[in-house]
């Protein structure tokens, strides 16, 4: 086999130009893997991140399928503060509304909460934009989200009227504009929930409640004790949440996978064809080789060998490229209007995966080449024909 690795280094040697156009098409399709699976990673990590910090518990209580609202909400909690293991709990009421400025209006979903308990919960009264937060005994202050408040050209400090959907009308100032990267964004105005409660005439009720656990892990282990101490049988993990929105962020992959295909096709189509070249060219000095009695799968073992080297080579470089490029974005992130700052995730699995999966294309496209040069006939590669 040391001639097989000696003559593979010798032609790789002897064909630069060959060796660089290789190498750089792999290098590329390594980095464009590892570019785009970290930023498809980063926008699935961001909205899970998002989606637990300001909309979802752990654990989600909602009302049985015949009601609107959960009964008894005074007892529930007091049966919540009982189970160990619940770090938190946060009611909610969720109504609609309209939210009226001067002369505009819009439709609004409204939020009640108690932000002393939301807080312990989720972060979402901290993503104020401008202003400030809603305060624990705030009945007159609401806060609206960053696109209401454009559509209306409101800002902290103005007085608005909000009609509820049962007909009541009431007066509030805007403490603060509300913004974080969720849909939540388009049209939401957060109140004292015992302000919503008492103008919806809702009494001891809730929407959801909110439950809080040491680690989110816990979830399918706590669903069902909740459950049997509450006597409620809509429980929710964090993962049925964002159910709904897996099939698009699937999607998402799936085109990233297929752009993933495509440059690596063109990496294999570069490898295949060049050997391919490189063994037409040398039909002679194969015919040699085999006269003076190397075996057919030894002149395979060449091409292979020498493919698998310049796969390596290109992985390295493209894995150096793929770092250096996650870097720069994290640095420089994309800019949305709605979710903010898009930034990939630098993980090792994705220079593990990329490395493998190109490795094995390279591998792959060398093989026919690779064959072919192995089954040449001796006197018609050494006449050339």
């Amino acid at each position: 086999m040391s001639g097989v690795f000696f003559y593979a280094r010798k032609d790789a040697e002897n064909n630069k130009r060959m060796f660089v156009f290789i190498t750089i098409a792999i290098a590329l399709s390594t980095a464009n893997i590892i570019i785009l699976n970290g930023v498809m990673d980063g926008i699935t990590d961001d909205f899970l991140d998002r989606t637990m910090e300001t909309t979802s518990g752990h654990l989600n209580i909602y009302p049985d399928e015949k009601d609107r609202y959960i009964e008894g909400l005074g007892i529930k909690e007091q049966k919540l503060q009982g189970i160990e293991g619940v770090v938190a709990y946060s009611p909610r009421i969720t109504a609609g509304g309209a939210l009226s400025y001067k002369e505009k209006s819009r439709s609004v979903n409204i939020f009640a909460l108690y932000p002393s308990k939301e807080n312990r919960v989720t972060v979402l009264l901290s993503k104020i934009d401008s202003g400030e937060t809603l305060k624990a005994n705030d009945r007159d202050g609401i806060l609206i989200s960053y696109r209401l408040a454009e559509v209306l050209n409101a800002k902290a400090g103005d007085e608005t009227t909000i009609v509820f959907e049962k007909g009541n009308t009431r007066v509030f100032k805007v403490r603060g504009i509300l913004r974080t990267g969720m849909a939540m964004d388009t049209n939401t105005v957060i109140i004292n929930f015992e302000t919503a409660a008492e103008q919806l005439n809702l009494n001891n009720k809730a929407s959801i409640i909110l439950i809080k656990l040491p680690d989110k892990a816990l979830s399918g282990q706590y669903k069902d004790i909740v459950s049997g101490k509450l006597g409620m049988q809509k429980v929710k993990e964090w993962k049925e949440e964002v159910e709904s929105m897996w099939s698009t962020i699937r999607t998402y992959k799936e085109i990233i996978a297929t752009i993933n295909a495509i440059g690596l096709f063109a990496a294999a189509v570069s490898v295949g064809v060049i050997l391919y070249i490189n063994i037409i060219h040398k039909q002679r000095q194969i015919g040699i080789m085999k006269a003076i009695g190397m075996k057919d799968f030894q002149i395979l073992s060449v091409y292979i060998i020498e493919a698998a080297v310049l796969g390596t080579i290109g992985i390295l470089m493209g894995d150096a490229l793929g770092y250096m490029g996650i870097k720069y974005l994290q640095a420089h992130p994309f800019s949305d209007p709605t979710l903010g700052s898009i930034a990939p995730r630098l993980y090792t699995y994705l220079f593990y995966d990329a490395s493998s999966v190109t490795m094995l294309i390279v591998i792959l496209a060398a093989v026919y080449p690779a064959l072919m040069a192995g089954r040449m006939n001796i006197i018609k590669a050494i006449w050339g024909n």
